[in-house]
Formats: C-alpha cells, structure tokens, sequence
C-alpha cells in the first residue's frame, strides 16, 4: 500500500474546517461518510457514544483484530449565560485556553449560526475596564472575556442563542496556513483532524490490501472531554488491542520536534502503552526508511490510554503527529502526518500477536 500525499491533505483541508464541537459532531460525521464509501467496510455502524465505526475484515483468522481511534471533537466553548447586555459568557469545553485563542472571531451554533467575538474590550483603560489589569500583568481567564454579538438579549433568544449551546472559532479563522516552503502545515484543529485524515487514507488503502485481522476504525466522539467515546466504543468491540492516532506535542521536555519521524510516546498521565508494540513499530519505521521519537508525556492522555485505564481494552499504543502550539493555533511537519500513516498501514499488515 502506497500513502496518497495530496489526497490526504485535501481531506484534511476539508475537515479542518467543519464544525465539531464535543457532542455536537454532524459536520465531520458528513465528511466521514462521503470520503469513506459505504461499499468499502463490511460494515459501517454509529454507536451509542455516537463514534462511527467501520468494520474491515482480515486476511488471516489467526491474526489479531484491532481497534484503531482518531477522535472527531475538537476544543471549544459552551455559553454559561447571556447577560441582559446581551453579552454572551462562555466556558471552555476540552483544553481551549483564552490567552491561546485571543479576541478572535465565533460562531454560535443555535438554532442559526450567530456571529461574534471573543473579546475583553477596549485596551485604552484603567483598571476600572476589564483589559486594564490583563496590562499589568494579571492573567486572562474566562470570566474576564464574552462573545460580542452586536445583538440585544432578546434578539439573541429569538434566533435560539441560550445557555448550553456551543460556540467555536469562525469557520474562516480556521482557514490552513502554510509556512516552511510548504513543509509545515498549521491551523486550528490539526488536533485531531489530522487523525481523521489518516484514517480515511488507512481504510481507502484496505481497497488494495486487506489488513491482517480484522480492524475496526473508529471516529471517535467526545475525547476532548475524556475520551468518553473510545472507551465506550472500544468496549464494544471484540477487540484486545486499540491504537489511537492523534497529534503529540512538539517540546523540549519530551524530547519531541516538528519533523517527519512519528511520535511513539511509552507512557501518559492516563497509563503505559505496550512496550511489545511500540519496539515493533519502530523496526517496520525502519524498515520503511524513516525513525520514530519515542517520548514518556506528562499533560497528555490519548483514547488508547483512556479506553485502556477503563478496561475497554487490554493493550494500548499511540502513533503520534508531532505538532507545536498544540491546542492553539497548530503546526505540524507534512511528512510526519504521512509517515504516521504509513506506519500504521505497515503495522495493520505485520500487527505483534
């Protein structure tokens, strides 16, 4: 199996601007469908935790079957209330810092799409506004920002803006950039698009070359939250092993940079991946003429770990993009999306017993 280059890019361009805030997913579940043709699994089902669940059948009865998860939600922000101003306060849902997103243009997903921005007002102030502390220093935090609408509290209530509803970056601001002569490909969300992205080159290659037992790949539902989807999800399957596939942080610490050679991390906050696994992996890199960064990660869990911490599987590995400003405005090195994908495939054709 050969990994299509353009082909993964150009559905990632595409799902890195849909709208899939956690439990609110339809945007990417469309694109999950149209990309990956019915006609191809042996069966393609959404669950209870609504993950989307493709079925492909091995080649060899003796061969392990094997989950592989890449999440679908990305971080973003629910309104806690709208004042009688009608400013709309927010929280985060997932990982979504302020100071990583700024005054930044929104959408609020109502009953219609309502624009706004993030703000924290005018900077030309004392400490009587609400920037006047954030210049001398004071951190910024939520409850020192709202979503600006332009719009009265009742006209807000009439096109569906209440408590409860989602909020994420305008569709526009979420545009892929690149820099580096093209080698490095940044936006919001490459957490976890690039995932998805690599899924759908991974089941599109089945066309040519089944995988050695069966394989279930999962879009995931809810991870930025807990990984709430894959231990569900996985726990449903006849499967004892799952492998996630999702962007590992760029830094010093971990000993981790931005380039063509996949993550293979031995250990997150939420558990050990197996050390069988990752040794094999790193042999079949080799063998396909790239190395691995092996990384024990802190401020990190995956689905694999999360699915296997519940007992929804019993065996957990993670092939990781790199990627920098993870949670924020993102970069990660076009090869090691590719290679990530490579490597899989090689791992679902040769998987450890």
């Amino acid at each position: 199996m050969t990994v299509d280059r353009e082909q993964l890019l150009k559905h990632l361009e595409h799902l890195l601007l849909a709208h899939a805030p956690s439990g609110s997913e339809t945007e990417v579940d469309q694109l999950m469908e149209q990309f990956i043709p019915s006609a191809l699994p042996l069966k393609t089902w959404q669950d209870g935790a609504d993950s989307i669940v493709y079925h492909f059948p091995g080649r060899d009865r003796d061969a392990p079957a094997i989950a592989v998860t890449a999440h679908k939600d990305e971080i973003s922000m629910i309104i806690k209330c709208v004042e009688d101003d009608g400013r709309v306060r927010v929280q985060p849902i997932g990982g979504l810092h302020p100071w990583a997103v700024g005054e930044a243009p929104v959408e609020i997903l109502a009953t219609e799409t309502v624009r706004g921005v993030l703000s924290v007002g005018s900077k030309h102030v004392s400490h009587l506004s609400p920037a006047g502390p954030l210049k001398e220093g004071t951190q910024l935090t939520w409850d020192r920002m709202w979503v600006e609408t332009g719009l009265s509290a009742q006209t807000l209530a009439e096109r569906g803006v209440r408590t409860g509803r989602k909020v994420v970056l305008a569709r526009h601001f979420k545009q892929p950039w690149w820099i580096g002569d093209g080698e490095l490909l940044c936006g919001y969300n490459i957490d976890c698009r690039g995932g998805l992205a690599i899924l759908i080159e991974v089941a599109l290659g089945f066309a040519e070359s089944p995988p050695a037992g069966d394989v279930y790949l999962i879009a995931s539902a809810e991870e930025e939250i807990g990984g709430l989807g894959a231990v569900w999800s996985v726990g449903q399957l006849p499967v004892e092993t799952v492998i996630a596939i999702d962007v590992v942080p760029v830094a010093k610490e971990y000993g981790v940079s931005n380039t063509a050679d996949p993550a293979l991390p031995c250990k997150d906050r939420a558990g050990l991946y197996h050390a069988g696994m990752v040794d094999h992996m790193e042999r079949l890199a080799h063998g396909l003429g790239f190395g691995v960064q092996t990384a024990v990660l802190t401020s990190y869990a995956s689905d694999a770990t999360l699915a296997k911490s519940a007992g929804s599987a019993a065996r957990a590995c993670l092939i990781g993009y790199p990627g920098d400003n993870t949670h924020g405005y993102e970069i990660s090195h076009v090869e090691g999306l590719v290679n990530s994908a490579r490597l899989l495939q090689a791992y679902l054709s040769d998987p450890v017993s």
